[in-house]
């Protein structure tokens, strides 16, 4: 069954960032539809009860993947926000003539190394910024035009966020 057309996902309203660690548990796990159902149901009834509970730690409270495992799986949904979004600014500073497609691509791939090696995310702009190939303010005019697409549009840039809690032990 497709997420999109999960009769619970569309009860509860997700954020992107949701949305994609949904399509990441159901791809790299054996949680399965019908748990993720429950779950987003168990984001539903909290809060109707007026608690916040979303959908990392529905899953977690029943115990269908460890914390180790669903930290690991946020990063990964970390990593592809930042990632999805870092295209679209590389995509612009090409287009303005700040990089070539080349130091993209070469930006592109190091921050993927960088990801599967030691699990960080480095923004293509910071990695663009230490090569020499931008500058702080051609940075600074990027976002500032992207964030002011994105404002137009109604949206925000992505913020993924990884709970302290997903680390805690127990």
């Amino acid at each position: 069954m497709n997420v999109a057309n999960s009769r619970e996902v569309k009860a509860v309203r997700m954020s992107q960032a949701d949305e994609l660690l949904v399509q990441i548990i159901l791809k790299n796990t054996k949680v399965s539809q019908d748990q993720v159902d429950q779950a987003l149901a168990d984001c539903k009834k909290a809060k109707g009860e007026g608690r916040e509970l979303d959908v990392a730690h529905a899953i977690l409270e029943r115990n269908w993947l460890s914390r180790a495992e669903l930290y690991k799986l946020v990063k990964a949904r970390n990593y592809a926000l930042i990632r999805q979004e870092d295209k679209r600014i590389g995509r612009r500073m090409f287009r303005k003539g700040f990089i070539t497609k080349t130091q993209l691509d070469e930006a592109l791939a190091f921050q993927r190394q960088l990801f599967k090696a030691l699990g960080d995310i480095k923004r293509v702009e910071s990695i663009l910024m230490d090569d020499g190939h931008i500058t702080p303010e051609q940075v600074r005019e990027i976002w500032a035009e992207y964030t002011g697409f994105l404002k137009r549009k109604g949206d925000k840039p992505a913020e993924p966020k990884t709970d302290p809690s997903l680390m805690k032990r127990g």
